[in-house]
């Protein structure tokens, strides 16, 4: 057992596609995505990680710990782990857990008591084991995802009208303003906290996949109404045969709701990924998103194909609130 460092990215992508492939998962990794993961300030590898490595320097399992320590209506440690197909059923799985669950109580141990403190994991809800594993160590699931797909050989509906409002490219001088219009458009979805410069940069505008020339804004005057961020995973391609973009953040501020903008970037969106070629359009939303954000995406013709569920643990066995 020891801490991953940048030269494990290799062997750690290879852990996780085994894993992918044995589980029928569709997000490939690869060298560049481990090693941006590697790279996450938010989960130092010295004490946020843990490996068991084999004689031949390939890895049996790893765990790596997410820290979001500086919200404002919660304290949390995110898990992320897997187990080699070829070394489960030994206990492996559930000795990293347990290293996970004492190594964020520590990080928690060292916060304000002020919020509540959770630790949180995330797992398909097909991967019955998985989720058995998390409750085993004191995990309940508190919230579902629903992943979908619209086939874009499908007619695209019709532009709403905007009126005076006006579409833009994303470009590198209005991330900024992107980052905080987001911060305010998901102010009021459950467990979200406001995202700093530091993991903007990182998990969203930083991600192999994103592609500002495939993101866009909507504008009225100098004020962002709303916006899309959008993604391109090629390697994932090949696992689910079908070329296919990921809307990964939609956003409308209050102000300009209950207008048609939603609509009209999914719309923008779609269009953009089938002029370069692709087949579909995907997204995640949060099964009870308290915009109707699920109404939305099923009007314009999205469809569930997968279903996630998010567990969580209060730190030390105390009672959290999960609103």
């Amino acid at each position: 057992w020891r801490p991953l460092n940048p030269d494990d990215a290799l062997a750690r992508a290879a852990l996780h596609e085994a894993a992918r492939v044995a589980d029928g998962g569709l997000e490939v990794m690869i060298e560049e995505s481990a090693r941006h993961d590697l790279a996450d300030p938010t989960c130092p590898p010295a004490t946020n990680t843990l490996a068991l490595v084999l004689p031949n320097g390939s890895l049996a399992a790893d765990m790596t710990l997410r820290e979001r320590l500086d919200g404002i209506g919660s304290r949390r440690v995110f898990t992320w782990g897997v187990t080699h197909p070829a070394h489960r059923g030994q206990g492996i799985g559930t000795a990293i857990l347990r290293w996970a669950v004492e190594r964020s109580d520590e990080i928690l141990a060292g916060v304000p008591a002020d919020l509540p403190r959770t630790v949180e994991g995330f797992s398909e809800e097909r991967h019955a084991d998985a989720v058995a594993l998390y409750e085993t160590a004191g995990f309940q699931p508190v919230r579902w995802y629903v992943a979908m797909r619209r086939d874009l050989g499908e007619p695209i509906p019709a532009m709403p009208d905007l009126g005076a409002l006006r579409f833009q490219a994303l470009d590198r001088s209005l991330r900024e303003l992107v980052r905080r219009a987001h911060n305010e458009a998901f102010a009021d979805h459950w467990g979200s906290e406001p995202v700093t410069s530091e993991t903007w940069a990182h998990d969203l505008v930083g991600d192999p996949g994103f592609r500002q020339d495939l993101s866009f804004v909507i504008l009225d005057g100098a004020e962002i109404a709303g916006y899309t961020l959008n993604y391109v995973y090629e390697p994932d391609w090949a696992a689910s045969g079908i070329r296919e973009g990921v809307v990964g953040q939609v956003g409308v501020r209050r102000a300009w709701r209950k207008r048609g903008l939603a609509t009209a970037l999914l719309v923008r969106s779609m269009e953009a990924f089938r002029a370069t070629g692709m087949e579909a359009a995907a997204l995640d939303v949060d099964a009870d998103n308290p915009t109707g954000a699920f109404g939305v995406y099923e009007r314009v013709g999205f469809r569930p194909f997968r279903r996630s569920v998010r567990m969580q643990r209060p730190f030390g066995g105390e009672i959290a609130a999960t609103s």
